[in-house]
């Protein structure tokens, strides 16, 4: 693969970063409760027992500009069930999470420039968001103290889950709360999270947390009913670091066997990130995160020999390694306005620019993106269980010259949509 060659995408990263700076308060760290779900980080957050249901709906307008960009209605949502219980010393954790977009997002995908990842109709999904399967997890988590605050062992799997790979997925962080989207970088950072078959094992002591996994590492197919088959062969780890009330850290490696059906050769992927969420109800609060996701194809048996491997690597074997960055935030007065915004740089190949003359283009373009948005509460419509609102966003997104033939100067995407929550 060619790598960018232009500096110009340093500069979005060194502006973002200081205003994102601006949000630190020197007070001390509180917890900020996500609405309707807390992050699903660590066995120390078992909460009392029982069930809690968290259902999220958002239904809009999606319209994405320039020569390559669509408009549709869609809907993202989500229905969540945790049930929390003990058996003696022992706690249980069985989760199940459903979604229907199968059916409220269009077949092809939410329309969404420069976003890749899975198939339709035996194609690479190019400037679509696919739909997740309606079978988003379904695990077991059994956890065994070990008598300090937050310390013990545990176990989790199930036919459908998250390994130990990556941030929290994008729609349970806090940060994204507001910003139901995928990420340009989903496919480098958080997109195991539906994970066909997992078994993962931890372990944590005081503020270290220390995880293993084995799990399927293929993309979900293109039947989105139907809980896939495969074998465990992959597998990954993450040390979590668990700093202060609403601040960790964490980095995860692993080696993903064979996850894309069209273009063969396992995958390794590292990430590293930062979530920080401080405030009070009532007053300002605000959730960030810092991510960076990196994917690196491997040869194997089954691996296109026609792509060269990089010269630049010694061992003849490995290839370029793709990276992703992303910064985003949801910050509120405690007024019920909230504000929020996200930034990524991104290396995306494989865009099929006219001028490759129908070729695959495995040139890397570096897409920044930057997305400014507001969600304003509607208090008529809300109250301790429902949350209603109404929300707005705009993204833009700067490209290199070769890209701009194609997608125009500074495509921009929008989105006008309602979400409602409910939390039980």
């Amino acid at each position: 693969m060619v790598r960018p060659t232009s500096s110009v995408a340093a500069l979005p990263v060194r502006l973002a970063f200081p205003a994102f700076a601006l949000l630190a308060s020197p007070a001390a760290f509180a917890q900020m409760e996500l609405h309707g779900h807390r992050q699903p980080a660590s066995h120390a957050e078992h909460e009392s027992e029982g069930f809690t249901f968290h259902i999220r709906q958002v239904a809009g307008y999606n319209r994405q500009g320039g020569p390559r960009g669509a408009t549709a209605g869609s809907s993202e949502n989500f229905q969540m069930m945790v049930y929390r219980g003990s058996f003696g010393p022992i706690n249980v954790e069985p989760h199940i999470m459903t979604t229907l977009e199968p059916w409220t997002l269009p077949k092809g995908g939410a329309p969404q420039l420069f976003q890749a990842g899975e198939t339709y109709d035996d194609k690479p999904l190019l400037d679509r968001q696919h739909p997740h399967d309606v079978w988003m997890e379904i695990t077991e988590k059994i956890i065994f103290p070990l008598g300090g605050k937050g310390s013990g062992v545990f176990v989790q799997g199930g036919p459908v889950g998250s390994p130990a790979l990556g941030p929290d997925p994008f729609m349970h962080r806090a940060s994204a709360r507001h910003l139901p989207w995928a990420p340009l970088g989903h496919h480098y950072q958080d997109s195991t999270h539906v994970s066909m078959g997992v078994l993962n094992a931890g372990v944590r002591v005081d503020i270290v947390e220390a995880e293993l996994s084995q799990f399927n590492g293929r993309e979900p197919d293109e039947n989105r009913t139907k809980i896939d088959k495969g074998k465990m062969d992959s597998w990954s780890t993450r040390i979590t670091l668990h700093l202060w009330e609403g601040l960790k850290a964490q980095t995860s490696t692993g080696v993903l066997k064979s996850p894309e059906v069209l273009e063969p050769g396992d995958q390794r992927r590292t990430t590293a990130s930062l979530h920080w969420q401080s405030g009070d109800k009532g007053s300002f609060q605000h959730a960030t995160s810092f991510i960076f996701g990196s994917t690196q194809r491997l040869a194997n048996e089954d691996f296109n020999a026609s792509l060269e491997p990089d010269a630049d690597q010694g061992d003849g074997e490995a290839f370029p390694v793709n990276r992703s960055w992303l910064a985003e935030t949801d910050l509120t007065w405690g007024d019920g306005l909230f504000f929020y915004g996200r930034f990524e740089s991104v290396d995306k190949h494989g865009l099929d620019l006219k001028d490759k003359g129908g070729e695959s283009d495995e040139t890397v373009h570096r897409i920044n993106a930057l997305t400014l948005g507001s969600f304003l509460e509607v208090s008529a419509l809300s109250n301790k269980i429902l949350t209603t609102g109404l929300g707005a966003d705009v993204t833009l997104h700067y490209v290199d010259k070769d890209v701009q033939k194609d997608y125009g100067s500074m495509p921009m995407g929008n989105h006008l949509f309602v979400m409602a929550e409910a939390t039980w």
